[in-house]
């Protein structure tokens, strides 16, 4: 694996929306990638994921990363999941990145 995606979910009950935000831990550069909340269900998050991935690994396969995912959190821990530094915030695709 040379990545490691861990996503967290929340469900909003009362209007019946999906949220997430994932981490994205590139095991092979030690760096950390965040994909902060926002609205999706389903494999959203593994298609966001991939999407930023491809960012700067054009030739990178499902095979190349391991998804985690916890569903059934609270809404602050997945907000608190996704939150990076500011000035580390690339705005296309969206994504904090740390060192």
């Amino acid at each position: 694996m040379q990545y490691i995606a861990i996503t967290k979910e929340y469900f909003d009950k009362v209007n019946g929306n999906s949220y997430f935000s994932t981490r994205i831990e590139d095991v092979k550069n030690d760096r950390m990638y965040i994909l902060p909340f926002q609205y999706g269900y389903g494999t959203q998050s593994e298609h966001e994921t991939k999407k930023v991935i491809k960012c700067f690994n054009k030739n990178v396969s499902w095979n190349d990363i391991k998804f985690i995912k916890i569903d059934r959190c609270l809404k602050r821990e997945v907000k608190q999941h996704g939150q990076g530094i500011e000035e580390n915030y690339i705005s296309n695709p969206g994504y904090y990145y740390q060192d």
